[in-house]
């Protein structure tokens, strides 16, 4: 079984791509299947990589405009994955009935449980590339009112976005001014920090981190803050970020949906759909946190800290035990026997 897909250490499908190719090349050799990165329109990310049986995995946000592509995307495909239960409903409405979830792993040699930061600050951590679907800009606004409150609490934040047309999308943000500048793009989360009243002196904007080395960005802080309006997937940084046994603030919907619980984390329950839109026409609709509830959920948290370590461990445990990149590699590779023992079924009948 062979896998087409990018392979790196400081974006998600470069990340999923090198373990899920580690992980499947020690497993039996398949012939003639090819797992594919699929992006957003359902085609095949290297065409050339096209084989005899293919199996697409794929991750969108977009949940409107994805019907454009799931019909044709069923006919063509052997079988789609999608990164959520959430992609998978909405791949079943598009008409796409050969599909199931596999959800992405954690590495525990890289994220496991990391003792309390030793200070007495209150480190709040967001991360993930800055973009409106990720919601830094509830961060943000939350942040502000808290940190007004509390001297001692101070924000962590991992906000690198190497792609100027999702750091665009935040102009439309109910809750911050953004001013975006296609040529300083790399700098617009530091300086909308600065421009939307954030305490500077106690925000650490962290540079863009090789994913093997961010346990240790992750080990300084309390909790973290993850309010997004849509994850396609279980969200990796959140889940590794679980793994270092750390709880969240997080929204409990689409993505977040498969892996958010009470045990382990502070889900959020108060949202208003967001319809989304792109040159006028309608391409999705997400679920908007409630800016008060995470201030609300924030200022529980912070009181209640005590109960932070024990809710850390539990998630800790949880993201170990369910997220594996062995266990999502041993998933596809008997989706991928199956597909092929059907097709040698049926070519030993046609003979």
């Amino acid at each position: 079984m062979k896998v087409s897909m990018p392979t790196g250490s400081t974006h998600g499908w470069g990340v999923a791509g090198t373990y899920l190719e580690r992980e499947i090349a020690k497993l039996p050799n398949i012939e003639g299947v090819t797992l594919h990165c699929m992006p957003r329109n359902l085609t095949p990310l290297r065409p050339e990589a096209w084989d005899a049986i293919n199996i697409g995995y794929c991750f969108f946000e977009d949940n409107i405009e994805i019907l454009n592509f799931t019909r044709e995307a069923a006919k063509k495909w052997d079988f789609i994955v999608a990164g959520s239960k959430w992609c998978e409903y909405h791949l079943r409405i598009g008409g796409v009935t050969n599909t199931c979830t596999i959800l992405q792993g954690v590495d525990p040699a890289h994220f496991y449980p990391a003792p309390p930061p030793p200070d007495d600050r209150f480190v709040v951590f967001s991360g993930g590339k800055f973009e409106l679907r990720k919601s830094q800009d509830i961060v943000i606004a939350a942040m502000r009112v808290f940190m007004e409150r509390h001297r001692d609490v101070w924000l962590s934040c991992s906000w690198t976005n190497q792609w100027p047309f999702s750091l665009a999308t935040m102009s439309a943000s109910p809750f911050i001014n953004y001013q975006h500048d296609e040529v300083d793009f790399l700098d617009l989360p530091e300086r909308t920090i600065i421009a939307n009243g954030l305490d500077r002196s106690r925000v650490v904007v962290n540079p863009l981190i090789d994913n093997k080395a961010i346990r240790n960005l992750f080990a300084g802080t309390h909790v973290g803050l993850f309010p997004n309006r849509c994850e396609g997937g279980n969200n990796m940084v959140m889940c590794e970020y679980m793994a270092c046994g750390r709880s969240v603030i997080a929204s409990d919907t689409s993505g977040h949906a498969d892996v958010i619980n009470a045990d382990i984390a502070f889900p959020l329950s108060r949202y208003r759909p967001m319809v989304v839109a792109s040159a006028g026409v309608t391409t999705a609709v997400w679920e908007e946190p409630c800016l008060e509830e995470v201030v609300e959920l924030l200022e529980a948290v912070y009181w209640r800290r005590d109960e932070l370590p024990a809710k850390g461990a539990r998630a800790a445990a949880e993201m170990v035990e369910r997220l594996t990149w062995g266990g999502a590699a041993r998933q596809f590779h008997y989706l991928a026997t199956k597909l092929a023992n059907r097709a040698e079924l049926r070519n030993l009948r046609g003979a």
